[in-house]
């Protein structure tokens, strides 16, 4: 009948290295009672972890496993062969750490063409291990960077109130992928009590932020627009004047490092000012400024803009680069 719904696909692809949960995450997802047992699951393992899957488990929540076991293999192709055999309703995907993320949307649209009769809907989620992450983020930071940008969730778990930097983790994640949701799991009750603690004063009537401070403040300040909204800021920044602004704008923000050295973009935002015209385009300001946040036609949706009520030059700080950890 023309005007149809199509059925829905569910696929679920669960990122992340050797030991950090993912077998684990499968194994709660396929018992968890937002599962319906009725549906046959698929579960694709692309490397065998630690922890296995339990036959009886799998046949009581009519699920199956089957592995793939070369990077080459993860491909329409061979997974069509396993959705014949299987006839599933829903796709569960452990992703082989090591192998790019690339791979993730090409697949995307091969099962779109294969499950033609379906509407194909990912879900993307990344499991890191707080244990090892800053160790990952020191001597893989690509490859971490590179799940990071593609998860729609990123779970941290084996956090402790000892050892967790919480800001760390959300500068390196929202640096790369703003909309990320992040989810930190515990055995410690007490660790859900713990509250972000930024180093400067929220709560002054001018809040200073000072240049080893600006990465921190500037994903803080994206993620909880209400803190700053209304708020009087000083910092310093770099200043660009691309052509096409409306008058009196200008771009304020800093030269960014979100994963390596080959990975430096500026990052900034919209300021307002009577006349720039002192300054010339990439030097250094000091800005004392009202934030608020609104719909811009150059973000295309609402964003901070700075409202300058004073500016003056500022030297170039001693590092250029701004890092988000």
């Amino acid at each position: 009948m023309f005007g149809k719904k199509k059925e829905e696909m569910m696929v679920y692809v669960i990122m992340g290295f050797l030991e950090a949960g993912k077998t684990n995450l499968i194994c709660d997802l396929i018992v968890d009672d937002m599962f319906d047992d009725k549906v046959k699951t698929l579960i694709l393992a692309c490397e065998e972890g630690e922890m296995e899957y339990e036959q009886e488990t799998l046949a009581r929540v009519n699920a199956a496993v089957e592995y793939i076991q070369d990077e080459e293999s993860f491909c329409g192709s061979v997974i069509q062969k396993f959705l014949k055999k299987h006839r599933p309703d829903r796709i569960i995907i452990e992703y082989n750490g090591m192998w790019p993320s690339v791979h993730i949307p090409e697949l995307y649209d091969e099962l779109e063409e294969i499950c033609f009769d379906r509407e194909v809907i990912f879900q993307t989620i990344d499991v890191v291990n707080d244990e090892t992450f800053a160790m990952y983020m020191k001597n893989m930071p690509s490859m971490m960077v590179d799940q990071f940008r593609i998860a729609e969730m990123i779970i941290i778990n084996r956090c402790t109130v000892e050892k967790t930097n919480k800001n760390a983790i959300r500068g390196s994640i929202k640096a790369v992928n703003p909309r990320a949701q992040i989810v930190y799991e515990s055995a410690q009750d007490e660790f859900y009590e713990m509250k972000d603690q930024m180093p400067f004063d929220v709560n002054a009537e001018i809040i200073e932020i000072s240049e080893d401070d600006f990465g921190l403040w500037y994903i803080d300040m994206i993620d909880h627009p209400d803190t700053y909204q209304g708020k009087t800021l000083k910092v310093s920044g770099m200043i660009q004047k691309p052509p096409g602004l409306p008058k009196g704008f200008a771009v304020f923000g800093r030269m960014a490092m979100t994963c390596c050295a080959d990975d430096v973009q500026y990052m900034g935002f919209l300021c307002k000012a009577d006349d720039w015209s002192a300054y010339r385009n990439q030097q250094y300001v000091t800005v004392t400024a009202r934030l608020e946040y609104k719909y811009m036609k150059e973000y295309g949706e609402e964003g901070p803009v700075f409202y300058a009520e004073s500016i003056a030059p500022a030297d170039k700080p001693k590092d250029e680069l701004v890092y988000f950890n």
